[in-house]
């Protein structure tokens, strides 16, 4: 007679209510109002200066002039923004989680391709030092690279969860 859980038997480590610990909802809420609050601060760090801003991104070398390149420094920050706002109100964190795993994936790819870029020049990973243009000034490239992985795995960790508490619920209407 095999036990259910109801009936006395203990679920597996990490399992008690069939989800992994990474889908602990004080967990998801403190992974959402951390992502909120660092997406939110570098916004607004980077919304009332886009042509500087548009300078950070030539930098990185993937779109280095024209139209594209302003429209990226004026629309990224907004977009920031709301993912931010998604996060702290509740009202679509899937949706921002998804944005928010392409902008971290996005920004691990090219601080790793401008830090590869000074590798070239004979110096060590760990001594690279440069703003990256995320609005919180100079650091180590390896410091950065690390926080936006942590910030990647939050927001994946967000995307997957199979449910979320402390949420806005969106209603359809029926036809």
């Amino acid at each position: 007679m095999k036990m259910t859980w109801s009936q006395g038997a203990r679920p597996p480590a990490g399992d008690r209510n069939g989800t992994h610990w990474i889908f602990n909802p004080y967990l998801l809420l403190a992974f959402r109002l951390f992502l909120a609050a660092i997406f939110i601060y570098a916004a607004v760090q980077k919304i009332g200066k886009p042509l500087a801003f548009a300078d950070e991104i030539r930098n990185y070398g993937v779109v280095d002039y024209g139209p594209p390149l302003y429209i990226m420094a004026v629309v990224l920050p907004w977009i920031e923004l709301l993912c931010g706002c998604a996060l702290v109100t509740g009202v679509g964190v899937r949706g921002a989680a998804l944005i928010l795993v392409g902008l971290n994936a996005m920004f691990l790819v090219v601080i790793g391709k401008k830090t590869i870029g000074y590798m070239g020049d004979d110096t060590p990973f760990m001594k690279i030092y440069f703003d990256c243009g995320c609005g919180f000034g100079a650091t180590y490239a390896w410091k950065k690279l690390l926080e936006d992985a942590v910030y990647l795995f939050m927001s994946f960790a967000l995307l997957a969860a199979p449910r979320h508490r402390f949420t806005v619920p969106i209603r359809r209407r029926s036809s």
